[in-house]
């Protein structure tokens, strides 16, 4: 009972950043622009942080793992010649590789989590996303999501994971 009520009490005063390093397999996460917070979601469980925006989220994530959003989207693009469509290597060693299903400037880009996919399905207009707890996005462009989904396998690959 001591316990639960420390534990209680002590998530309730962590900093985003202490707590950000529990949350980490979440399905995906995008922007609420209305409120100004970053949703992530899993399951059917949403948390919302505030955030100025779905980049400096991603890089308080690449910071508590030892590099910058740009610095990470750099390397990934030095190794994997893309352009467009970059994805965001929080974590090599987790998996955690986050990547967009839209441009990241679209007011509804979400920004996927690589780790917990378990299996994709296209068709031709779409694709469905289905996560390990059992939870499914659908999404637009399922060339593009599925060219990324190689180039990231590639990047894991290249990089020994």
């Amino acid at each position: 009972m001591v316990i639960e009520s420390f534990l209680r009490n002590f998530l309730f005063f962590m900093s985003f950043s202490h707590w950000n390093r529990i949350i980490v397999c979440m399905n995906y996460l995008y922007y609420e622009y209305k409120s100004s917070t970053v949703c992530t979601v899993k399951e059917d469980e949403k948390l919302y942080y505030k955030s100025l925006s779905t980049q400096n989220y991603l890089n308080e994530k690449c910071l508590l793992n030892g590099s910058t959003l740009k610095g990470r989207q750099e390397a990934f693009v030095y190794q994997m010649k893309v352009k467009k469509y970059i994805p965001v290597v929080v974590s090599i060693s987790r998996k955690e590789i986050y990547f967009p299903n839209k441009s990241k400037k679209a007011h509804d880009c979400i920004w996927i989590n690589y780790a917990n996919i378990k299996d994709v399905t296209y068709f031709e207009s779409t694709c469905t996303i289905t996560f390990h707890d059992g939870s499914k996005l659908d999404c637009e462009h399922p060339k593009r999501i599925q060219q990324t989904l190689k180039q990231i396998f590639r990047y894991l690959n290249k990089n020994h994971v």
